[in-house]
């Protein structure tokens, strides 16, 4: 054509060119917002390279025919459409991520929220015959009273924006009023985020079990989880100091098992120990756990639960998240195995050999499972085999040490979670690879990594420790104080009476009655439904516990009416020996007292089996 035309034909592709930059810059630059996502977005080369052989061809038209301006408006509407098409096909994408990664967190929530149950059983198991109810009582209120607080505060303390680095100011009571698709990750993240602050006060439970007064218990369950809050935004928040300092917790070595265990160790100081446990009033064998079945089938529960309570601290499968999972799984269960085999192997020291103990088992496993927690995901498979040995030996060690000391801690928490929480910690700072794919930690001690990250680590143990004793220190002394009115003796207000303590829980404050009925006798001895204990027949027990023969000469002389009030039935019961070596028949025909006979008598039915005489007391 003539140089006119071709500069006319320039002038048109310029103006198209022009007109379009915008969207191309738009869409070559699209940036997605989401929980560790950073992803750009650009026109696929395909449809570039379809969009250049249009212009090519649209150019090639109008230096013959010299299209109108309104055929240039419409082939530039065409063009705007296919790009917005392609951004939205880039939406698309984006909201499949974020609904693989809300599923995945979801799922791992519901499995973390069952081992509830775990709990539950472990305590129920470990406790006094007389309880059970109560136990499981106190789990549901965990979940009752914790959502409340955490909808109301605790979220937004942790995670709400905006922040601080001490707490978040935001997000309290959160709502889906913006209806995009940063809310599904927030409400995903929420549940299970709770289910980690309901796991930190369900630990305490168990330790305060059959003392504790149950509406105390309620209050805390309501405070600790708002409390619990500020160190999960220190060490999980992206802005929590603990966190932009470089300290590392996977999944909740420290915010979660040590502060319970904490909170935990602080109300058994306050409690004090359970009647008879360590001043020889009461034999050993009252407090023997009642089902070691129903701990086992807890430890199964909290097994399995736990590979979802690490895995899950993911956030997501998306990008190297899921690799980082699976690596997780590997290591959590392989520190099991270690740990329990060396349990085991403890227990056969500790009994010269005689038996393996359920309770050295359970609480060994549990305690390389808590370890798992803060390491699991920046370790070599290879290293979970020591940390989860050592971290089994650590729980059972700091165990013992608790019971030197007269802390009665029913379930044996104080080892499982704090000891084997911190020794975690710790081995983060030995053992933490920062070129493993999916993490960003510092390297460890044995990695080259110097002692800087086992000083952050150590910091942060300190600080949540500190901050566990500082508030329930306060909370149970306040709270004492305020029901007991008594400054000097929060005590009073915090702990069941005797009465309720002897008789158990579920009789006392539940209505749950377990009346039994002797068979000659004919006599129900129950605890009455409204807490008011009967007075039992101690004479019809014993009898009930002796072989027929017995129980007719005894009860023959009984009711010829021989007067044995004098007897101390009541004093011989709490204080008789254990290995009643010397209650065989002939020697009991040698003694002529009346009391005597009875002391031996009551010696023999000692000798019966846990069962029946749990069946006795009630």
């Amino acid at each position: 054509g003539t140089p006119a035309e071709k500069k006319a034909v320039e002038s048109d592709d310029q103006n198209e060119t022009d007109w379009h930059q915008p969207f191309n810059s738009a869409i070559g630059n699209y940036s997605v917002r989401g929980k560790r996502m950073g992803r750009l977005l650009s026109p696929s080369s395909s449809f570039a390279e379809k969009t250049e052989e249009n212009r090519t061809a649209q150019a090639n038209v109008k230096m013959v025919n010299m299209q109108t301006c309104e055929d240039l408006k419409f082939c530039s509407s065409e063009l705007s459409k296919a790009y917005l098409d392609q951004a939205q096909a880039g939406d698309d994408d984006i909201n499949g991520d974020y609904a693989d990664d809300a599923t995945w967190i979801l799922g791992a929530s519901f499995i973390i929220l069952t081992m509830q149950s775990g709990f539950g059983l472990l305590e129920m198991g470990s406790a006094v015959a007389g309880n059970e109810v109560n136990i499981m009582m106190k789990n549901a209120a965990d979940v009752i009273f914790g959502s409340l607080s955490y909808y109301l505060l605790g979220y937004g303390i942790s995670f709400g924006k905006p922040s601080s680095p001490f707490m978040g100011l935001g997000d309290f009571a959160p709502n889906d009023s913006n209806q995009d698709l940063e809310s599904g990750l927030l409400f995903s993240r929420y549940i299970f985020q709770f289910s980690f602050a309901a796991t930190a006060t369900t630990i305490v439970s168990g330790m305060v079990a059959m003392r504790i007064r149950f509406f105390v218990y309620c209050l805390f369950s309501f405070v600790a989880v708002i409390v619990y809050a500020f160190p999960a935004h220190w060490v999980w928040a992206s802005n929590g100091w603990l966190n932009t300092m470089g300290a590392y917790d996977f999944a909740g070595a420290g915010p979660v098992h040590l502060f319970g265990a904490v909170n935990g160790l602080v109300a058994i100081c306050f409690l004090g120990p359970r009647t008879g446990r360590f001043d020889g009033t009461r034999p050993k064998s009252d407090f023997r756990p009642v089902s070691q079945t129903s701990m086992l089938f807890g430890l199964f529960m909290l097994w399995w639960g736990w590979i979802g309570f690490n895995c899950g601290s993911t956030f997501g499968i998306t990008g190297q998240k899921w690799i980082v999972a699976t690596r997780a799984a590997i290591t959590t269960v392989t520190s099991t195995g270690a740990g329990g085999a060396l349990s085991i192997a403890y227990s056969m020291y500790d009994t010269k050999g005689k038996t393996v103990d359920v309770e050295y088992v359970v609480n060994g496993i549990l305690g390389s499972l808590v370890t798992s927690s803060a390491v699991c995901s920046v370790i070599h498979t290879y290293d979970s085999l020591f940390l989860g040995a050592v971290g089994a030996i650590v729980a059972l060690g700091t165990n013992k040490i608790i019971t030197r000391m007269h802390l009665d801690d029913v379930v044996g928490a104080t080892g499982v979670h704090a000891g084997a929480g911190i020794w975690g910690l710790i081995g983060v700072g030995l053992f933490a690879d920062g070129n493993l794919p999916g993490v960003e930690v510092r390297n460890g001690l044995f990695r080259g990594g110097g002692m800087h990250l086992m000083g952050l680590q150590v910091l942060l143990i300190v600080v949540i420790t500190a901050w566990a004793v500082l508030f329930s220190c306060i909370f149970f002394y306040l709270t004492g104080v305020a029901i007991s009115k008594d400054w000097k003796n929060p005590r009073a207000g915090l702990r069941v009476s005797r009465e309720e303590e002897e008789c158990g829980a579920d009789a006392f404050l539940h209505g749950v009655d377990f009346p039994r009925q002797d068979e000659d006798d004919s006599e129900e001895v129950p605890c009455s439904l409204n807490g008011e204990r009967k007075k039992r027949n101690r004479v019809t027990r014993i009898e009930a516990s002796m072989p027929n023969e017995e129980k007719s000469k005894h009860s023959a002389i009984r009711h010829e009416g021989i007067d044995d009030s004098n007897c101390p039935v009541d004093e011989q019961e709490d204080n008789f020996d254990e290995n009643p070596t010397d209650a065989s028949p002939r020697k009991m025909k040698q003694q002529g007292s009346f009391t005597e006979r009875r002391r031996d008598m009551m010696k023999a039915a000692s000798n019966r089996s846990r069962r029946d005489s749990m069946r006795a007391l009630m």
